[in-house]
This record gives C-alpha cells, sequence and structure tokens, in this order.
C-alpha cells in the first residue's frame, strides 16, 4: 500500500472522506444485520446468554461510532481502529462461545450458528485492508486475527479428534485453508494495486511535466494548443463566444538587464500568481512564450474580456515586486469567430497586443 506521504494532500483528503462513508453505511448494514438477527432469537428464546450481551453492546458501540465520524471527519482514523478492534473481538469471542458445544446432528441450532461465524470472518481482513497503510501492518493484523481464531479452535477441536470425533475438526481445517486464500489473494491484491498507483503516479506526473511550465507552474504552449483546440470545439458545438487575451510585460528586458535573470524570474513567477487569484474558475492561464501570457475566456465575447483585461491590466500594474518595483504589462484582446482557424485567431490577439504597445504600453487594445 503507499503511504499516505506520497500522494497529494487533497488526494488524501477525497480517500478520508470515501472510507468516512464506506464506514458508516458499513456500521449501519451491520447494525440492521444484528437486529435482523437479534430479534427472532428473542422471540423464539433461542439466544445464549452470551449473545444476550454482546449483541446490545456491539449495536451500542456502533451507534456512538457512526454519530461520531457522521459529525467530524477528524474521529475517523480512532473509529476505524476502534471498529477493527470491536469487530476482531466479538468475532473471535463468537467464535469461542460457539466452541463451547460440539457440533452434533441433534444441535441443528448450534451448527447454523457455527457457520454463520464463517461467513463474517472475511470482514476482517476487508476492513485491514481499509484500515491499515503498509503491507507490513496489513499482514500482521491479518495473521495476527488469524493465528488467535486457530488456537481457539485447536483448544477444542483437537481433544475431539483424539476421541474419534472429527467433525468439526475437518469443517475448521476447511475454513483456516480458505482464510489463508484469502490472506494471500489480499496480499497479492494489495501489491497489484500498489503498482497500479505507481505507475498512474508515474504517468500522472509526465504528463503534469509534459504540460507544465517549470518556471512559473502554469500550462506551458503545448497544453495552450491543446486547450485552444478543445474550446473552440466547445464554443463551435454549443455556439458560445470564446475569447482570447494576449499579454506580456512592458520592459521586461530591463529588468533582466537591471536587476539580473533571478529578479526577472522571480517577476515571472509573481505575476503568474497575481493573475491566477484574478481569473475565473473557468479561464485558462499559460505561458504563450517568454514574458508573454495567454489567457482563454470560454463563454466570454469581446466586451467581457476587454473588462477582464483591464482588471488583470490594474492588478499587475499596482502589484510592486520587491527588487523590480512595479511592472506593466500591455494587452490584446480578440474574439473567436466561427470558422476561423486557431492561427488566425491568435494573430488578431497578437496585433491587438501590438496596437496596445504602440500606443504607450499599459493598456487594453482590442482587435
Amino acid at each position: 500500500m503507499i503511504p499516505h506521504s506520497h500522494i497529494p494532500t487533497e488526494t488524501v483528503e477525497s480517500l478520508r472522506e470515501l472510507k468516512r462513508r464506506i464506514y458508516l453505511w458499513a456500521m449501519l448494514a451491520g447494525l440492521s444485520s444484528m437486529l435482523f438477527s437479534w430479534i427472532p432469537k428473542i422471540l423464539t428464546r433461542k439466544i445464549t446468554s452470551y449473545e444476550s450481551v454482546i449483541f446490545p453492546l456491539i449495536m451500542v458501540l456502533f451507534l456512538g461510532l457512526m454519530i461520531a465520524l457522521w459529525r467530524t471527519l477528524r474521529a475517523l482514523v480512532w473509529v476505524e481502529w476502534s471498529l477493527f478492534a470491536i469487530t476482531t473481538i466479538s468475532l473471535l469471542g463468537t467464535l469461542q462461545e460457539t466452541m463451547q458445544s460440539p457440533v452434533t446432528a441433534r444441535d441443528p441450532h448450534h451448527l447454523v450458528a457455527f457457520v454463520d461465524i464463517l461467513y463474517w470472518f472475511p470482514l476482517v481482513y476487508v476492513l485491514a485492508f481499509l484500515i491499515f497503510n503498509s503491507r507490513r501492518q496489513l499482514l500482521f493484523g491479518s495473521v495476527v486475527f488469524f493465528a488467535v481464531s486457530v488456537v481457539l479452535g485447536m483448544v477444542h477441536t483437537i481433544p475431539e479428534l483424539l476421541r474419534g470425533e472429527s467433525t468439526e475438526f475437518y469443517l475448521l481445517l476447511r475454513f483456516y485453508l480458505a482464510n489463508v486464500a484469502y490472506i494471500i489473494l489480499l496480499m497479492v491484491g494489495v501489491r497489484l494495486n500498489e503498482q497500479y498507483i505507481r505507475v498512474y503516479t508515474m504517468a500522472e506526473t509526465m504528463a503534469h511535466l509534459a504540460n507544465t511550465d517549470a518556471l512559473m507552474q502554469i500550462s506551458n504552449r503545448r497544453e495552450l494548443e491543446a486547450t485552444i483546440d478543445r474550446e473552440i470545439n466547445r464554443a463551435t458545438r454549443h455556439n458560445q463566444p470564446l475569447s482570447a487575451v494576449l499579454f506580456d510585460l512592458d520592459h521586461f528586458k530591463h529588468v533582466n538587464d537591471n536587476y539580473g535573470h533571478q529578479v526577472g524570474d522571480s517577476v515571472l513567477q509573481e505575476t503568474a500568481r497575481l493573475v491566477q487569484t484574478t481569473l475565473r474558475i473557468t479561464d485558462f492561464l499559460g505561458r504563450w512564450g517568454g514574458e508573454e501570457f495567454l489567457v482563454i475566456a470560454p463563454q466570454t465575447d469581446c466586451i467581457q474580456a476587454q473588462g477582464l483585461a483591464e482588471r488583470l491590466r490594474n492588478a499587475i500594474a499596482m502589484h510592486p515586486h520587491q527588487h523590480a518595483g512595479k511592472v506593466t504589462a500591455s494587452f490584446g484582446v480578440a474574439q473567436y469567430e466561427l470558422g476561423t482557424s486557431p492561427d488566425a485567431w491568435l494573430k488578431c490577439a497578437d496585433d491587438a497586443l501590438y496596437a496596445a504597445k504602440q500606443s504607450g504600453r499599459n493598456r487594453v487594445a482590442t482587435e
């Protein structure tokens, strides 16, 4: 299993929320199952002293865990460990209580109770898979539970086997062999899952590196070109407006010449962060080349894009950089026209940007 330290924070939180929902539904199902088992036994007076105590106790504990987990996600860790402890202890205790009486043809109620216990044992391995964060912990938890169940079973069945009564022994033997198979399959599944996650994470990382500008951590030109094609298709299909905002920093060469490339890189990074906080969630920002940025604004006509560009221009002009002071930017805005090629559309934005520079810089021009 992959440690949480190797997974992005957002992914860890979504996994925790998923686990909370799984536990809540699982405990609700467990409560329902126990009620359906407990009530008929009370009505028919076929409930043992152990069952009359363990059933209400588990139901109360489950209800408490459900309330705690429903109220806050912070309770997840101790709730899942409590759930694992309650499940393992109750199953082992029920196995011990059930083994007290020998299985005979004259005791069908006990035989049903014994077989019913065997059905629920694999639940422990599922819980171990959900709770433990490493293969070693998963294997340890599963094997310890299995070993204790073997000891409990052998303590009761070996004396009977020596007396020539082998029915219960062979039933338990088949059950233990099935549990060994469960554990082996679980470990194989975990191993395959780890490999899948590593490969998937590596592919995601490579895709991110291929489509992200290393300096500013925004889309690079390759990713922008794919975004342009996708948004043009969407705008054409839904007959919606689409605009491009092309801008670059004014006199950026002077920043590099006067303060050095390290300060210039810092100005680019701060500008990218500033623009990202100003854009809408539906807009796309990327580095088009050098100190030139491109914003793709879906569902935005030329007038709206001009307003967006003015907000960006003002935010950049008002932002003081630590060493370079205030830096301005010039903007060119162009709305996409149906049937126009991407190159022709961006050429309009580039021409508008050139016009803004020719008009004195630190301004917005349209096609």
